[in-house]
């Protein structure tokens, strides 16, 4: 029987305090699991199963047998392949110096979710905090819609393409292609578009989510 480390395990040592993923000969690890644990700057350490494990075993799962694991992992290739589904990825360049060249055509938005169904708003992250651990970067669309937004961080937000409303305390600004729009901590504002809009975003700190209480 082998324990099955996942996405919730290697949070769970994190929030313990560990810094370390320990696996053995009867342990698995997910690879969403792995990428996260690489994110966070946790070292994932391989060894035999009489090894002094680094991080308490909380990280695990109830065991399940390599039977079921591999029946799991066949079904969900079999799904993808049957829906012909493929994952997108960025296409990133990148040196040991930490430099990144992020081809801007390899970037697909995912559905922003503002709380109103027939929005049409997307976004899409292209660095890890790994990456760029102090700023968050990305491209955002918003097409026909607005929605209300209090940044608890500062923004800049560069125009790609359209047109772009920002509208503070009952004044609408308009920024078209190629302007910056600044958006200073604690402002609450609307960002919208009359017709589409395509910006290229950057905030501080990072963890923009968060404090706006999305994540």
């Amino acid at each position: 029987m082998k324990k099955l480390i996942t996405i919730e395990g290697v949070q769970q040592i994190k929030k313990d305090g560990g810094g370390i993923v320990c696996i053995d000969s009867n342990t698995l690890i997910t690879p969403g699991a792995k990428d996260l644990a690489s994110e966070l700057g946790m070292e994932i350490k391989y060894g035999k199963k009489d090894d002094k494990p680094a991080v308490s075993a909380v990280s695990a799962v109830p065991s399940v047998s390599d039977d079921i694991v591999n029946r799991i992992v066949n079904e969900v290739i079999k799904a993808v392949a049957a829906a012909n589904v493929t994952v997108p990825r960025i296409v990133k360049e990148c040196d040991q110096s930490g430099i990144r060249l992020i081809r801007g055509g390899s970037v697909t938005l995912d559905r922003f979710d503002t709380g109103v169904a027939s929005d049409k708003v997307g976004i899409k992250e292209i660095l890890s905090t790994k990456e760029c651990p102090n700023l968050a970067t990305g491209f955002m669309e918003i097409e026909k819609s607005s929605f209300d937004w209090t940044l608890g961080y500062d923004e800049l937000d560069y125009i790609v393409e359209g047109d772009m409303d920002i509208t503070v305390d009952g004044k609408t600004y308009r920024g078209h292609a190629g302007d910056v729009f600044f958006i200073p901590m604690n402002t609450s504002i609307t960002f919208g578009s009359p017709n589409y809009c395509k910006f290229f975003f950057t905030a501080y700190p990072s963890n923009w989510q968060e404090l706006s209480g999305k994540k």
